[in-house]
């Protein structure tokens, strides 16, 4: 035989992943294939073992007949092929005379295998061919050799083009055969041109056992009606279209429909699709679907993914495939095949559009069960975001409360004509009852902590966009309020607390809790329409209902209220309006929340305006500079509020106070209205009608021996005054027991600060400091003390 050099792959088993390539002459091959293996175990022990077993004690060194690159023996690996090795499984008594009468002349080498008996032999045959082949080229001419022998003698696996050969081994006791027939290598090209075009793979010639894709394609499945993410890539791709988006380098067409060609390969046309372009069976040698019908997923997998089974099983089921895996997660990221999925799944529900299945192929999935939806946050947050529930989920930050803006699944708006209205407790439970139901989501905080993050991601502030939507034209109104509508007094100080008061309104929703502890109080009759006109500048968020200024309830109270009213002051007690006085004085109120864990702080976003129709409303002297009085007179305005006052004046003048809180009005009076404040404050005092007699009384000159007398001279004395000295000092007890002739131990509590009050208001009086003296006949008292000129 000519000397040809051979290059041949050698591996240590089959499992080997470090094959390795040697250049050998046809002789040194023969040698290494006369090396014959014996192992331990007898002929009927072997035959004894179950067919795993068996293979595992046959495995030992073995070789491909070519050049495997890379040292991974995978079809795609094997460069060429330069030796035909067919596996002959069904040997008869005219084999060998057949081979010699297809084969004489030429050189091959026939050895027994492991599995050869007498009654039933089993050889590999081994040719060395004149040239390198292409994988392709040996595919088609190995198969045309095998038949022109007869195609039944041999394994229908045999052709492939990275099929391993162990070299000779035996059991103990076995008698191997080995022949050897000397000649010149075969001539590929002779081979190769009894086909009329062998680049067509569909003209190859095939094994009878082979399942032949024409008979198989008619027992699958049909892959279009399959559940789940295949079933959805395959509804979306069809054979083609997955081509087309996924391998267009990896195919080119033919000019035969429905015929592709492996771009890797030196045949033409050998990928056929067949079934309405469902399936595809490529004949292609190098083609990593070689010998596969396949639909579009399969087609796909292989492709891009074989590579990860190298180190798998050949047995492991195909769902436990690595490629099967790294396939449905790709297939999961196709934007097409999931909306594919979603329509299959979901198809039942009402009004499935199209803007509904593109959201819903988005949620995120089992990978190892697609049709699992993960109970995850980013899934709940996406499901309470589109859909049914698209813009209907929001969080009012001037209420505090979480809102809906449309009708609920589970039930309609209370109050449709309004924007929005509060996400009810019961709301909670039936939300998890929907999502859990559709969706098959039953997490509790998975599906309340979404809930929160989409609420709050929607927040919004109705005052805050009501104020920016006016567009002040410029004319001063503000000031004016009162005087034009109620009839107030056109002054200074009314036009000053007025533009104050509704700044200060402005400031609270820009700077929740700054400080402002002023109620402007409009006193004048009923029916001048005091309360509905702050009811028309409070809009939906005016509230006169507050009755209580316990800290929780009158707190809560205060959540979505802007501009409150706190009627009928003159009825109040003493002791409420002192509470009304530390009320107004905080800036937040501090409370947990009905089925919150925690107490929070909730800066004040509201003013209060007082109304009475008591003039003299004001009970005391202490903390009234907290109230601003505007007298109003029905009979001196000059516009009726309920016809004149519209929405849209409304907005003029909320427009004018933002405009100067941005231009930095502070809350505080000048010097002049803070003075007509005082003045205002003391004319709306409660009058005390012992007030005249008491004043009297402290301005009543005393006797040089005042000090000396008793309680009676002394009453006796003020009946015709005759002294000189002026008094500088009195107590409580003094007046009580001398001026208004009642018994010391019938003074009240009570009555002693009324009549500190009044002591008060009369004017050159005030404290004394230190605030206790020693008076005779009345022991250590509080004082008071004439202001001297």
């Amino acid at each position: 035989m000519q000397d040809v050099e051979l290059a041949i792959a050698f591996g240590r088993n089959r499992s080997d992943t470090n094959w390795k390539n040697e250049y050998l002459s046809w002789g040194e091959m023969v040698q290494r294939l006369r090396s014959l293996r014996r192992t331990s175990e007898t002929m009927v022990d072997y035959d004894k073992l179950s067919v795993p077993n068996k293979g595992k004690l046959k495995d030992g060194p073995a070789f491909v007949g070519g050049l495997v690159q890379g040292g991974r023996r995978k079809k795609e690996n094997v460069e060429s092929r330069c030796l035909y090795t067919l596996d002959v499984d069904h040997a008869d008594s005219d084999f060998l005379f057949m081979v010699e009468l297809v084969l004489g002349g030429y050189a091959y080498v026939i050895y027994s295998t492991h599995s050869h008996r007498e009654d039933k032999p089993k050889y590999r045959i081994v040719i060395p061919a004149d040239r390198e082949m292409t994988p392709d080229e040996y595919a088609a001419s190995s198969r045309k050799l095998a038949a022109n022998i007869s195609m039944r003698y041999f394994d229908k696996t045999t052709f492939d083009v990275h099929r391993l050969m162990y070299l000779p081994s035996c059991s103990i006791d076995a008698k191997p055969v080995f022949i050897e027939s000397d000649g010149e290598p075969i001539t590929v090209d002779s081979i190769l041109s009894q086909y009329d075009d062998w680049t067509d793979p569909t003209s190859w010639e095939r094994h009878p056992g082979e399942e032949a894709h024409r008979r198989t394609k008619a027992k699958m499945e049909d892959p279009k009606s399959k559940d789940g993410i295949i079933g959805a890539f395959c509804r979306h791709y069809s054979i083609t279209g997955a081509i087309e988006t996924f391998l267009s380098d990896a195919y080119e067409p033919t000019s035969v429909e429905d015929r592709y060609t492996f771009t890797g390969s030196s045949s033409h046309g050998g990928l056929v699709i067949y079934d309405d372009d469902t399936f595809a069976y490529s004949h292609h040698e190098s083609d990593p679907i070689s010998g596969r019908e396949v639909n579009a997923f399969d087609l796909v997998r292989l492709h891009k993914f074989k590579d990860q089974d190298d180190n798998v099983g050949d047995r492991t089921n195909v769902v436990k495939l690595p490629s099967y895996q790294a396939m449905i997660d790709f297939a999961m990221k196709d934007s097409a095949v999931m909306r594919e999925m979603v329509a299959e799944e979901f198809g039942d529900m009402e009004d499935l559009d199209e803007e509904q299945i593109d959201w819903m192929a988005k949620l995120e999935r089992n990978k190892k069960n697609p049709k699992i939806i993960l109970a995850n946050a980013r899934n709940v947050e996406l499901i309470l975001t589109n859909g049914v529930f698209a813009g209907t989920l929001a969080y009012d930050a001037f209420k505090n409360t979480e809102v809906v803006r449309s009708d609920l699944p589970w039930r309609r708006r209370e109050r449709p004509e309004a924007d929005y209205e509060p996400w009810l407790g019961a709301d909670d439970r039936r939300l998890q009852h929907y999502i859990g139901k559709h969706y098959d989501i039953k997490s509790s905080d998975t599906i309340k902590n979404a809930l929160t993050e989409v609420v709050h991601s929607n927040t919004f502030h109705p005052v805050k966009s009501y104020l920016e939507e006016q567009q002040w034209d410029g004319i001063e109104r503000l000031g004016r309020l009162f005087i034009d509508y109620l009839g107030a007094e056109d002054t200074l100080y009314v036009r000053e607390v007025t533009r104050k008061m509704f700044i200060a309104a402005i400031k609270r929703i820009y700077e929740p809790g700054c400080k402002f502890d002023q109620m402007l109080v409009l006193v004048g009759p009923q029916g001048v329409g005091k309360s509905s006109l702050l009811a028309k500048m409070g809009r939906q968020w005016f509230s006169d209902s507050l009755k209580t200024f316990d800290s929780k309830e009158a707190g809560e109270h205060l959540q979505g209220a802007w501009i409150i009213e706190i009627g009928e002051l003159a009825a109040m007690k003493k002791a409420e309006v002192d509470e009304i006085k530390q009320f107004l004085s905080k800036e937040s109120d501090r409370y947990r929340v009905a089925y919150d864990r925690m107490v929070s702080d909730f800066p004040r976003k509201c003013v209060f305006f007082g109304t009475t129709n008591n003039h003299n409303f004001l009970q005391d002297t202490t903390g009234n500079r907290r109230f601003w009085p505007v007298t109003v007179d029905p009979a001196k305005r000059k516009l009726n509020h309920f016809t004149h006052f519209t929405e849209e004046l409304v907005g003029q003048v909320w427009a004018e106070a933002l405009s100067l809180y941005k231009a930095g009005e502070a809350l505080e009076l000048d010097s002049e209205a803070y003075e007509a404040a005082k003045t205002m404050q003391e004319r709306h005092m409660e009058n005390d009608p012992r007030e005249g007699l008491i004043a009297e009384y402290l301005s009543t000159p005393l006797p040089d021996d005042w000090d000396e007398r008793d309680e009676w001279s002394r009453r006796e004395y003020l009946k015709q005054p005759t002294g000189s000295v002026p008094r500088t000092r009195v107590c409580v007890a003094e007046v009580w027991v001398e001026c208004l002739e009642s018994p010391l131990k019938a003074l009240k509590p009570w009555e002693a600060r009324n009549l500190c009050d009044t002591i008060r208001r009369i004017p050159g009086w005030r404290d004394r400091q230190p605030e206790k003296s020693r008076f005779k006949l009345y022991g250590v008292q509080k004082a008071f003390e004439k202001v001297l000129p």
